[in-house]
């Protein structure tokens, strides 16, 4: 099952006016434009608290739509607006029957009035035209449905001024973290051999701590320069030397609480040590660059790094951490700042 929740990065709330701006703002919402999908979008008090997507096929299992509801609402949403994506159905109520995916938009209903939420509307979204489930009013829902507005609203112009880009579909969203070939990463062994055993020969020579420091100070200082507009990446010995650190869980969670807290981002350093270096060294940046993507409030990236480090890493309890808050549908603007145990 496919799951993704995520909330708008724009720099400055706007508002969405009708169901075709909601629409419109969907792709930047997810970061990609979704297909054969069940979008819910989650409010409070009329503002956005999360996106959640799931596959049209997973729909008909039994309780998932429920479940997905039920987390969304512990995450904080008390309103939801529904949106079915099916290009392949031929919607016209002119013809008499219900709408496609009629039954669905009743099992979104009941499960939100379940969970003691509001269902503000329900749409069906195919060929560029939607449908309202819940109005049947031709004068604002006529049979032959609405067209999305092409012109850009204020949100989706403030997103894309701000960098926010909405990419054809998932795949080419998760392409983003896809790694380079074999061949690529497998040449990486020798220097990832040699960074081993620099820090075994640390410990060796008690020097693990000065060790240690200099390079999360090494780190630090990469992830802050990678954001730089032409940064282009590091040499394979850094990129090793980084990745044989990192895989330390001292020096990994020193750097996930300065993401977390705001001290550092580097999504652009964490994406290029995930591609470049062979599993199981890739989960940790893996892992990072899905924390801080959350945190930015992209949760469908958030998600696909995650999912690729436990497929890295079977056992990185880190990245199940990051499902589970995704699963539940967590705001990250409210969840409390993560603090490490202090030592004894």
């Amino acid at each position: 099952m496919t799951t993704k929740y995520s909330r708008p990065s724009s720099p400055a709330p706007h508002r969405i006016s009708g169901p075709g701006e909601l629409l419109q703002a969907v792709p930047y919402l997810l970061g990609f434009h979704p297909r054969s999908s069940l979008v819910l979008v989650g409010l409070a008090a009329g503002e956005l608290v999360v996106t959640a997507r799931l596959d049209l096929v997973d729909t008909r299992a039994a309780d998932v739509v429920g479940d997905t509801i039920e987390a969304m609402q512990q995450g904080g949403s008390s309103e939801f607006i529904a949106a079915v994506y099916d290009d392949g159905c031929e919607p016209d109520r002119s013809a008499g029957p219900p709408l496609p995916w009629s039954s669905l938009a009743c099992r979104v209903g009941q499960a939100t009035a379940a969970a003691g939420c509001e269902i503000v509307d329900v749409l069906l979204v195919s060929g560029q035209r939607w449908w309202s489930f819940t109005c049947e009013s031709d004068d604002c829902c006529p049979p032959e449905g609405r067209v999305v507005p092409d012109e850009p609203s204020a949100f989706t112009a403030a997103a894309t001024y701000a960098g926010v880009v909405a990419l054809p579909d998932r795949s080419a969203l998760a392409a983003i973290l896809d790694p380079l070939p074999d061949e690529a990463r497998d040449a990486l062994s020798a220097d990832i051999a040699a960074a081993e055993n620099a820090s075994v020969a640390a410990v060796l020579d008690g020097q693990l701590t000065r060790h240690q420091r200099s390079v999360k100070r090494a780190i630090f200082a990469a992830a802050r320069s990678s954001g730089a507009p032409r940064w282009s990446g590091l040499p394979d010995v850094h990129v090793t030397r980084f990745g044989v650190a990192l895989s330390e869980i001292d020096i990994r969670d020193s750097v996930w609480m300065a993401i977390d807290d705001g001290r550092l981002d580097g999504r652009a350093l964490w994406r290029d040590l995930a591609r470049r270096l062979p599993a199981p060294y890739d989960a940790a940046p893996l892992f990072l660059f899905g924390w801080a993507a959350w945190r930015a409030g992209d949760g469908a990236l958030a998600g696909i790094a995650a999912e690729r480090a436990v497929l890295s890493d079977s056992e990185y309890s880190a990245a199940d951490l990051l499902l589970a808050a995704l699963s539940r549908g967590l705001d990250p603007r409210r969840f409390p700042k993560l603090r490490l145990p202090r030592s004894a």
